[in-house]
């Protein structure tokens, strides 16, 4: 149990002092009953319950009887015990202390939920059969920052989460992007405040704020923020992807053919010549250099003999050796090749 434990050792003084007990903030719940008909969103704030925001001190003594639990229970899991009786009992003990630790942790994931719906707010263009998946991973970011947090450095446990659920939440959807699972159907007044940003900054160069916004799109200006950041999400997509086969004129030509590089040699062909030169590095020194000489440089068996001091007929041997031996390693390969 103490192996498994999510949490980082954090060692306080009064924890380790005789009769602490740490303050267990349990809050009265509110349950509403639920039928098919509810939203998402109000699904996920109902379930299991509702309760207040927590104060700062309630959220310190929640992470303080979590670390407290865990720090007791590594203790218990450190002693050795010399009777069946004794270690049964350290064993109810640990059980109670994870049993706390639970209990605070849904206590801190059920007051936070509403920090998971703010974050996802952003998303919500995305549509009500994403929305889900959106709460569910920042559930998972709640979750883990719960389990992650450090209260002894004085940093806010909301800053800390809200961090964290933004981060898991923009992965999730670049990961969809990139995977094209979004469809994105810009309505009305995201295509016109997209048009007049183009057009006001192209003509003064800065954005115009939302005030000017709404009072040239006729858009409330409430509205105006939401349907900028829809605006700013929508311009992050990727294009789609085009196929290469696309007819681009009347003569039928293709994007294939318009984009084709004839500098650049065949892959086949590519990767034949490797293999002629892998094959020709496994050759002597002497033979490397003839090889070089000869079908690099193009020099004649006369030049190649008065370089190395050898009679053309020497450097046709060696020459016609080493094309053997070429051949050899090729066919060797290939036939192994095709008989795997």
């Amino acid at each position: 149990m103490a192996e498994n434990l999510p949490f980082a050792a954090i060692e306080m003084p009064e924890f380790d002092q005789p009769g602490f007990d740490p303050v267990q903030v349990r809050q009265p719940r509110t349950f509403v009953s639920m039928d098919s008909r509810m939203q998402s969103i109000t699904r996920f704030l109902v379930e299991r319950g509702t309760v207040d925001i927590l104060e700062p001190e309630m959220v310190h003594n929640l992470f303080t009887e979590i670390h407290c639990c865990a720090h007791r229970v590594r203790q218990l899991a450190a002693k050795s015990y010399r009777s069946e009786k004794t270690a049964s009992t350290a064993c109810v003990d640990a059980r109670r202390l994870i049993s706390r630790i639970e209990a605070a942790e849904e206590e801190l994931f059920i007051a936070n939920r509403r920090l998971v719906v703010n974050c996802v707010k952003p998303f919500f263009w995305i549509g009500q059969v994403w929305l889900s998946d959106f709460l569910q991973e920042g559930s998972k970011a709640l979750a883990n920052a719960v389990r992650k947090f450090d209260y002894t450095r004085g940093t806010p446990f909301y800053s800390y989460a809200q961090k964290s659920i933004q981060n898991r939440l923009r992965n999730f959807f670049r990961d969809h992007v990139r995977s094209g699972s979004f469809g994105i159907r810009p309505n009305r007044e995201m295509t016109l405040v997209k048009n007049i940003i183009d057009t006001w900054l192209r003509d003064y160069g800065e954005e115009p704020s939302d005030e000017i916004l709404a009072k040239i799109s006729d858009i409330p200006l409430e509205k105006v923020g939401k349907v900028r950041a829809y605006v700013r999400q929508w311009e992050k997509l990727p294009a789609p992807p085009i196929s290469l086969d696309t007819l681009i004129n009347e003569d039928g030509s293709s994007l294939h053919e318009l984009i084709e590089d004839t500098k650049v040699e065949e892959a086949s062909r590519g990767a034949e010549t490797s293999e002629v030169w892998a094959a020709i590095d496994k050759l002597p020194e002497r033979s490397r250099y003839i090889m070089k000489l000869r079908f690099i440089e193009g020099r004649t068996l006369e030049e190649t003999g008065e370089l190395l001091n050898l009679t053309r007929a020497r450097i046709k041997q060696i020459q016609d050796a080493s094309l053997k031996k070429i051949r050899s390693q090729l066919s060797t390969r290939h036939g192994t090749r095709h008989g795997e």
